[in-house]
């Protein structure tokens, strides 16, 4: 949801810049696009790894999950980390 709510707003600004230049020059419109889906990879990328380790750890026995997910646990900097990835708030300025 940040993605897109700072995708919006970096849309916004772009169009805004493009219309008030008066030209009919679109590079920052394929400037924006082109930064836009290098991010939209990253994060698909991301949800796909995140997607095949939870399907990976559902179909192991409940022992080994349980070990894994303790130790998943302990690692809060690599929670926090992944969650800010996958928000996009470190790819956008929502300023």
């Amino acid at each position: 949801m940040n993605l897109d709510i700072c995708d919006g707003v970096a849309l916004g600004r772009t169009l805004f810049t493009h219309v008030s230049s008066g030209t009919q020059d679109n590079h920052l419109l394929e400037e924006y696009s082109r930064k836009s889906q290098t991010i939209a990879k990253k994060v698909i990328k991301l949800a796909t790894t995140a997607s095949n380790i939870i399907n990976y750890l559902v179909a192991m026995p409940s022992l080994a999950r349980r070990v894994i997910a303790g130790a998943l646990d302990f690692m809060n900097f690599a929670k926090r980390r992944t969650v800010v990835q996958a928000s996009g708030v470190t790819n956008r300025a929502c300023n």
